[in-house]
């Protein structure tokens, strides 16, 4: 005995639905001899949304993706999809393809801006805070040919403080905050010398605990990489400690004011017994 499909007329063997060529789930026995072929005009499946026809009530559509299918009966329609070969991103509109590319970009730009590549409106690049760390470079901040550099400083401030008297400045005291802004600056410039570091900064200055605003910072440094200029002609820190002061004066440099009557010193001595002097006044 023969089975058919209820809807396609499809001869089959047994009573095993669905039907393979147009999925209904229902046979019926076939009183007569029936065709081994799909009876032409039998029913077929119509995507609502692009109109491509299926042999089976299988979504999703093949061409959009669709899950709306509508059974129809009769001779087959022409597709004009189907000559062309046109495929589910041709029947996309255009507004919800530039839509998804506007989508892309901005949570590219996102991105970029949340690892720093790039700066935009509300995501500015977060300001450091806090001190800066303060560099260990080549030479010595400690001693040179025996002189305690601590005790130069003391007396390079005793010294300046003299100079200042005589021309109306008024006399400054040291400040442990300030001398660190000091040493960030005057060391990070003998790392830059010799070793091509980064330059330190005003704004690195700033972000020390400084009790003025606006601070005088004054870098400078004196060459004495050469006999009979050599360090060793220094025999105790008052001797190099008034001629680094002076030195810096006879540049016809002047003397710079001082709010809160404070400052910060750094000295530090190159391998090339090259002087570098930082101060720091508020």
């Amino acid at each position: 005995m023969k089975w058919r499909c209820e809807w396609c007329g499809k001869p089959h063997e047994e009573n095993d639905p669905p039907c393979d060529n147009c999925g209904h789930g229902s046979f019926e026995e076939a009183v007569t001899q029936v065709n081994e072929e799909v009876v032409e005009g039998g029913p077929r499946w119509v995507c609502l949304d692009c109109g491509r026809q299926h042999q089976k009530n299988s979504p999703p559509c093949k061409r959009c993706g669709g899950s709306n299918f509508e059974r129809r009966t009769g001779p087959p329609e022409d597709d004009p999809l189907d000559e062309i070969q046109t495929g589910w991103l041709d029947v996309l509109e255009t507004k919800y393809v530039l839509g998804y590319a506007a989508v892309a970009l901005l949570l590219g730009l996102i991105v970029l801006a949340a690892v720093g590549g790039i700066t935009l409106p509300g995501f500015a690049a977060e300001t450091p805070t806090g001190p800066p760390s303060i560099a260990s470079p080549a030479g010595s901040g400690d001693t040179v040919n025996s002189l305690s550099l601590a005790e130069v400083e003391d007396t390079y401030v005793d010294v300046y403080n003299v100079r200042r008297s005589g021309v109306g400045g008024g006399t400054v005291s040291r400040n442990a905050t300030i001398d660190d802004a000091a040493a960030y600056y005057n060391k990070g410039r003998v790392d830059v010398r010799y070793d091509n570091a980064e330059r330190p900064t005003r704004e690195g200055v700033s972000r020390f605990d400084l009790p003025c605003d606006r601070p005088v910072v004054v870098s400078y440094e004196v060459a004495y990489d050469r006999t009979p200029q050599s360090l060793a002609q220094f025999q105790n820190e008052t001797a190099l400690a008034t001629a680094l002061v002076d030195s810096y004066l006879e540049r016809g440099n002047r003397i710079q004011t001082s709010d809160a009557g404070l400052i910060g010193l750094d000295i530090h001595v190159g391998p090339d017994e090259r002087v570098f002097v930082t101060y720091v006044l508020c």
